[in-house]
């Protein structure tokens, strides 16, 4: 299996907060089925930045702690990108990650309460360059769980949505659920 959303590089955003962790955390993950992982530090979110060569760093850092700790996981860089004004200008400027190394999927995060006015330019201009938008736990925003048919229509427009497993049972309340 693969984790194509995971906050393991130690110390870089609100995820895990040591290498002690980190290799905890992969471990379990190993042990649920997981071989590899896309390391998904939040990105242009108000609160954390984390630039291309600062992922890649980091994420061949922990593969190498991983190799040293012999767990069987292997992980790539990657962005969690916080979707704003801003965005399509750091797309230009070569500053956000995608899924894969065609470049084809990005991940986006929704602040937690509102869908952005000009998110259905930014999914048209993204599309436009030939990247499918992958809206992040839309479940958890709160615009999106008051009304659903915000995220049909991205979807229909052509973009993906990822929900966070842990509100699929239930974790984040009814409402998430609802949405999944």
């Amino acid at each position: 299996m693969i984790d194509v959303h995971s906050h393991l590089l130690p110390g870089i955003d609100d995820g895990s907060e040591s290498m002690a962790v980190s290799l905890s955390l992969a471990q379990d993950a190993v042990r649920d089925g997981i071989t590899h992982a896309l390391m998904t530090p939040h990105h242009m979110n108000g609160r954390f930045t984390n630039h291309p060569a600062d992922v890649i760093r980091l994420t061949d850092e922990f593969q190498a702690e991983l190799d040293q700790h012999g767990i069987p996981l292997t992980v790539f860089p990657c962005q969690e990108v916080r979707i704003n004004g801003d965005l399509l200008a750091a797309w230009d400027n070569h500053d956000l990650m995608t899924t894969d190394e065609g470049g084809h999927y990005m991940l986006l995060e929704f602040p937690h309460d509102a869908v952005p006015a000009f998110t259905d330019d930014v999914v048209f201009q993204l599309e436009q360059r030939g990247v499918t938008p992958v809206f992040v736990h839309p479940e958890r925003n709160e615009d999106m769980m008051a009304h659903p048919d915000k995220l049909f229509a991205l979807i229909q427009k052509g973009a993906y949505a990822q929900v966070t497993a842990s509100s699929y049972v239930g974790t984040f309340g009814k409402k998430s659920t609802a949405i999944c």
